[in-house]
């Protein structure tokens, strides 16, 4: 029999799981979602994070509803070896429908390694992160604390 996975969109990652936590509407997370509210997302290494294996997700894929610490928003990870840095600039998520800005942004950071040996440059690593955030109309990120992340392991990397 062949497996099913399910690829959540964009626009479900913020209009269906974050917007609503935010908001205070959803009081509990699908249970392929690991709420880590109590600590920064930004400060373990990935794979020390909880990794809930679910029939819907793909094997190598994890989504934690997580807090920002405001005070490193460029190098994330002050705590531990490797860095979260930002591939690119955030970009607005539209809705599929109608193509009109729903109000969450997503932005590429990648895991680098060797974060405190400033005597070579810090390696590429197989963890990838889309970090989703709530923002306005004119897609400017909202002051909250709270993050969606989706981090994926490449393992032939």
């Amino acid at each position: 029999m062949a497996e099913v996975r399910c690829r959540i969109s964009d626009e479900d990652m913020v209009e269906g799981f974050l917007r609503p936590k935010v908001n205070g509407a959803a009081t509990a997370n699908p249970r392929y979602i690991v709420d880590n509210m109590e600590e920064d997302v930004y400060k373990r290494e990935p794979w020390l994070l909880p990794q809930p294996a679910d029939p819907i997700l793909n094997p190598n894929e994890w989504l934690y509803l997580g807090k920002r610490d405001w005070k490193y928003l460029s190098a994330e990870g002050v705590d531990c070896e490797g860095s979260w840095m930002p591939v690119e600039g955030r970009s607005r998520i539209l809705s599929e429908d109608s193509g009109e800005l729903i109000g969450g942004s997503m932005r590429f950071r990648y895991c680098f390694r060797n974060k405190n040996d400033k005597s070579t440059p810090m390696d590429w690593s197989n963890w990838f992160m889309r970090e989703y955030r709530l923002c306005d109309k004119f897609g400017n990120a909202i002051k909250t604390r709270h993050v969606l992340c989706k981090i994926t392991c490449y393992p032939h990397l």
